[in-house]
């Protein structure tokens, strides 16, 4: 490796884990985890199975648990899956699939379980692996697809996951965990989330989600979460939330952030509730054809409420944003409605040029304190105020947003199968991935 190059490498690990409280990922290399091969197809599986699950749960249960350093392999191949199956208190062990499996049951849960895992590695080697869930003969009413849970130093990488029931992949607490090299192909439609977070110390970088819903959000309760070069493809957009009662999100940034179309540029939600987000940063965000941009909703009425007078929101920093929305005035392209229980303080607006495809828009302010936005009210009372609407002309700084090779020009239908992607090698204009796909090692 050149001077120049290992000193490229240090400096974005260094930008990397600037954001993070430690190491993300798997402690040992994926070759200590290579000293046994537990190929699923000697455990009763095959090519073209009716079910693989009983096969993959022989595997494991059989193999992978007797062997340290052991991995859990799914040769390249169509297979088929009616059985869920639960990969509990694995350590120092991977999942190499390669296979794409597609779901043929409608049993509620989750098709993949990972539980109380320590240094895992789930990955294609193919950079082609993954699941196809058909969700359009189940909508909303089958499993999600991948649940990480309660896990620690792990990765999942380089897989594709196509048309969930409901959610896609799951990160459910943790800690240490690293996500990308993902495609996501989800419904235009409510309830087919692409990766939902919680925990402590995760690394999501590098994914491309299309659906009608969350595009790569966190969840409470969470803390130092780095969220970086995402690509909302005809997604309903990331978010923080939806929050309730009890909420503790602290230290998190979202950052490279491209989205085309959708539901919002980026959204907080909630609908009274309590507890707090606190200093978060979202930087460099490039939006456009969205309904909504930059969408702080603390009254979501898509939401119950909670018993709360309302989640606090305080020290969120938004810098460096270009994006335009469909209709400015009807849906502006900055909303800042936050709770009168619990008025949002020290909100930072710095270089966001949102704009709107008519050429004209408004902002809206309710019990919001900060700076960089005309409705935005800066004084040290933090006193509840009514919704503030005022006019704005085009930011001096705004830029047409650029594009992505691949943008789609609208969602997936509902009632027919999705075809499955390749994984991009870009996920955010004029930057390169992190880490090369498996498949061009």
């Amino acid at each position: 490796m050149s001077f120049k190059s290992l000193l490229a490498t240090v400096l974005l690990a260094a930008a990397a884990s600037a954001q993070l409280s430690g190491h993300v990922g798997p402690t040992s290399a994926l070759s200590a985890k290579q000293s046994t091969i537990c190929n699923v197809n000697d455990y009763g599986g095959k090519v073209g199975s009716s079910d693989i699950g009983p096969a993959i749960q022989k595997a494991y249960d059989e193999c992978i648990k007797k062997h340290a350093g052991a991995t859990l392999y799914l040769p390249a191949g169509n297979y088929n899956m009616k059985t869920w199956v639960t990969l509990d208190h694995g350590n120092k062990w991977a999942f190499r699939l390669d296979g794409l499996i597609t779901r043929t049951a409608t049993t509620g849960g989750h098709m993949i379980i990972i539980q109380n895992a320590n240094d895992f590695e789930m990955y294609s080697a193919n950079s082609a692996g993954g699941i196809q869930g058909n969700g359009y003969q189940c909508r909303n009413a089958g499993p999600r697809l991948i649940r990480v849970i309660k896990s620690t130093n792990f990765s999942v990488h380089d897989l594709i996951l196509v048309d969930s029931p409901e959610f896609h992949l799951i990160i459910d607490h943790g800690s240490n965990g690293e996500v990308y090299n993902m495609a996501i192909r989800g419904a235009n439609i409510g309830g087919s989330d692409g990766i939902d977070v919680t925990g402590t110390n995760h690394w999501v970088h590098d994914v491309e989600v299309t659906n009608r819903d969350e595009c790569v959000t966190v969840k409470s309760p969470s803390n130092n979460i780095l969220v970086e070069r995402i690509w909302c493809n005809q997604s309903g957009g990331s978010a923080i939330g939806s929050l309730s009662d009890g909420t503790a999100i602290e230290n998190v940034i979202y950052r490279n952030i491209y989205t085309n179309g959708g539901n919002q540029a980026f959204m907080i939600k909630s609908n009274h509730g309590s507890g707090y987000v606190k200093n978060v940063q979202f930087n460099d965000f490039i939006s456009r054809g969205t309904a909504y941009g930059l969408n702080i909703d603390q009254y979501w009425s898509s939401q119950k409420p909670g018993d709360g007078a309302g989640v606090q929101l305080s020290d969120l920093t938004f810098s460096n944003w270009d994006g335009e929305v469909v209709d400015g005035v009807k849906r502006p392209p900055i909303q800042l409605i936050c709770a009168d229980g619990a008025p949002c303080t020290n909100i930072k607006l710095n270089n966001v040029n949102m704009w709107s495809a008519t050429g004209k828009a408004v902002v809206k302010c309710e019990s919001a304190y900060g700076s960089g936005v005309k409705c935005i009210k800066n004084d040290s009372k933090h006193a509840a105020y009514s919704k503030v609407t005022q006019s704005i002309s085009r930011p001096t700084n705004y830029h047409t947003p650029k594009t992505m090779k691949g943008d789609l020009a609208s969602g997936f239908a509902t009632n027919k199968a999705i075809p499955t992607p390749t994984i991009p090698t870009a996920f955010y204009p004029g930057l390169p991935q992190i880490t090369p796909l498996m498949k061009n090692k």
